[in-house]
């Protein structure tokens, strides 16, 4: 929609002669007749009244463009299965005029028209696939109706704009457009791809064109952005000309999720003088769809849609498979904060490749008392199903907001169904006033204190560490309780492995059998060795544990732990990842390893790639374990299935 600033390129004259496939409305059919797609989103507005607010939001006031109408709610409605967005004459005081402010909002005394812009945005966002727009737009004087895509992250035009449809006058001629606009190196600045076809070149096969609803569509991958009307090529995009100037940070712009913009403008830079007659003026949507193919492998670092077309949003987590259904729950992030203002997120899966969406499994809390209220710290979420109980059991690190990461405690919410809701039953550190099985009299019995060191990391500091100085500091609290992960063996005797004594060694906890408190029998793996991102496995009798090193949000070098026993003696080994980007993990950390379905002995290392800039843009890394002479080796591989 935007053309101010604007820099068009690679506009021409659409003269190519083909058939153009026109439609008239007849219903709803044929939504689900995509064999390369599946439905992810729609609305078909088959309701009466306002539009679906769970769907759209309203724009208002003067946005854009120096647009004559004055966008308001109420000129949007659904009527006989249509979305109708109505353009009215109007003659009242401009609420935000200032005498004498020559600002084109403020300057303005009067609202001479009325319309509405609705949009989808942190309601619906998707990235890749197809979006189809069934409409009759209006083509009466100084129209300019449109179907376009905003990103989410950045100005404009560093966002990204898609243009599926723009409808207004080129020196005074009507035409329809087809665009994408992108970041340059000036502010509000766009570079333009944009196809521009008269509008006579529509009339002039069919008189009766406007009269008439009509498809638009967008086909949307990893290389293009195709655009078509009535099933023409109108505009193809490559994605590799579309990266921003600095102001957008030489990002592309079209590799993110993007938001559904449908609004009726008139007037402003480009829709041309309003003629009285054609008012009031009609905008008329049969449906809007979107549609995206079915995953049928695992794509590591890569966006990953959900049923609704959104980046799966399950930071830090694990997998519950129950009753032949797979639970995915994580941390649900923000985008400026990684603290929680949502909760625990819930999706299931039956193949591990496709994810619905559940919900909110554990919200946090709008009471300002409540450990888990909205802005806590609550990370790494895995959930374990007790037998005895029936009940579904999550343990998570929680933070208590305004406090840092000084509480460090754990806390377990229980539900009677898997994807929740789960409801707090406890919050706090692990074993208080219990000693490690493997901590020895001498080390229980030592004297030293965190206040006899000056300075930390000396080799004195390091060999107290080593001799439990935090674990005796901690003892009558209870130990720190962070990066976490469960573990049920195969007596379905469960365990909380997580890292303690201030991410300096990891602990091994033992629950009791209904799978709410800790049991008093712990022990200290690795102490002094700064672990955290614990993951662990078993195969052929032997306890495998993945981790990572501590560098906050930034990727290390992956651990190997092995052990006979799991609360046994674990020795230390390199590595386990082999090739480029080894070192650091392939840009990721562990998270949870999970049996891959229906194969013995085979796993699947899940690891997550943090955002901290830009949380909710964390990608997921999942690889196969293989193994070489009896120990797990982690290798990247850009696209894998599970045969």
């Amino acid at each position: 929609m935007k053309k101010v600033f604007a820099e068009i390129v690679n506009c021409f004259v659409f003269t190519i002669v083909v058939v153009l496939l026109t439609s008239c409305k007849s219903g709803k059919e044929g939504k689900d007749e995509k064999p390369e797609y599946k439905l992810v989103w729609s609305d078909e507005f088959t309701n009466t009244g306002a539009p679906d607010s769970a769907y759209w939001n309203f724009e208002k006031g003067f946005v854009r463009n120096q647009e004559h109408q004055w966008y308001q709610e109420e000129n949007a409605f659904c009527q006989d299965g249509l979305l109708i967005i109505e353009a009215r004459v109007d003659n009242r005081e401009n609420p935000l005029y200032r005498e004498g402010d020559d600002q084109w909002r403020h300057s303005r005394k009067k609202i001479e028209y009325t319309s509405s812009s609705v949009n989808t945005a942190r309601k619906f966002e998707f990235q890749y696939g197809r979006v189809e727009v069934k409409a009759r737009i209006p083509v009466g004087g100084g129209s300019w109706p449109a179907i376009w895509t905003l990103g989410r992250s950045m100005q404009w035009p560093s966002n990204g704009e898609i243009d599926i449809m723009e409808y207004y006058r080129i020196k005074g001629v009507p035409h329809i457009l087809a665009n994408a606009a992108w970041g340059t190196e000036q502010q509000h600045h766009a570079k333009w791809n944009t196809k521009t076809i008269p509008f006579s070149y529509f009339t002039g096969k069919d008189p009766d064109w406007a009269d008439q609803f009509h498809v638009w569509r967008m086909d949307w991958d990893e290389t293009a952005i195709k655009l078509y009307l009535d099933d023409e090529l109108l505009n193809n995009i490559p994605l590799d000309s579309t990266i921003n100037g600095s102001l957008g940070e030489f990002k592309n712009p079209f590799k993110q999720p993007h938001y559904l913009l449908l609004n009726l403008a008139i007037g402003g830079t480009n829709g041309g003088e309003p003629d009285p007659d054609a008012f009031p003026m009609r905008y008329e949507i049969d449906y809007v769809r979107v549609y995206q193919k079915e995953k049928d492998s695992f794509r590591p670092g890569e966006i990953w849609p959900d049923n609704r077309g959104m980046h799966i949003n399950a930071h830090g987590g694990g997998i519950l498979l129950h009753e032949g259904t797979y639970y995915w729950f994580g941390e649900h992030k923000g985008r400026n904060s990684n603290s929680a203002f949502v909760g625990v997120t819930c999706y299931s899966s039956d193949d591990l490749y496709n994810w619905k969406y559940e919900g909110v499994a554990l919200p946090v809390d709008e009471n300002p008392e409540s450990p888990i209220t909205k802005g806590c710290v609550l990370e790494r979420p895995k959930v374990i199903y007790n037998r005895k109980t029936n009940q579904f059991v999550m343990y998570f690190h929680l933070e208590l907001k305004g406090k840092g990461y000084e509480a460090a405690q754990a806390g377990v919410a229980v539900s009677d169904h898997p994807a929740g809701p789960y409801r707090l039953v406890r919050n706090g550190r692990v074993n208080p006033g219990v000693w490690p099985l493997n901590m020895t009299d001498e080390q229980k019995n030592a004297t030293a204190k965190l206040s006899d060191f000056a300075e930390w990391w000396t080799p004195e500091w390091r060999s107290a560490v080593n001799d439990g100085l935090f674990v005796r500091r901690d003892l009558e609290g209870g130990q720190m309780s962070r990066d976490m992960t469960l573990y049920v063996d195969d007596d379905g005797k469960g365990y909380h492995i997580y890292s303690s004594e201030e991410n300096l060694t990891l602990q091994i906890a033992e629950l009791t059998d209904d799978y709410l408190n800790h049991s008093g029998r712990y022990i200290r793996v690795e102490p002094g060795g700064h672990n955290e991102a614990p993951t662990i496995f078993k195969k052929d009798g032997k306890y495998f544990m993945i981790t990572s090193g501590c560098t906050g949000w930034a990727p290390n070098a992956a651990r190997l732990l092995v052990a006979d026993e799991l609360m046994g003696e674990w020795q230390l080994y390199p590595n386990p990842c082999r090739g480029e980007g080894e070192e650091l993990t392939f840009h990721s950390q562990s998270t949870y390893i999970l049996p891959a379905p229906g194969k013995k002995d085979t796993f699947i290392f899940m690891a997550d790639r943090w955002t901290p800039k830009d949380p909710i843009n964390g990608r997921y890394v999942w690889l196969p374990i293989q193994f070489e002479n009896g120990l797990p080796v982690l290798r990247w591989v850009d696209e894998w299935r599970l045969n």
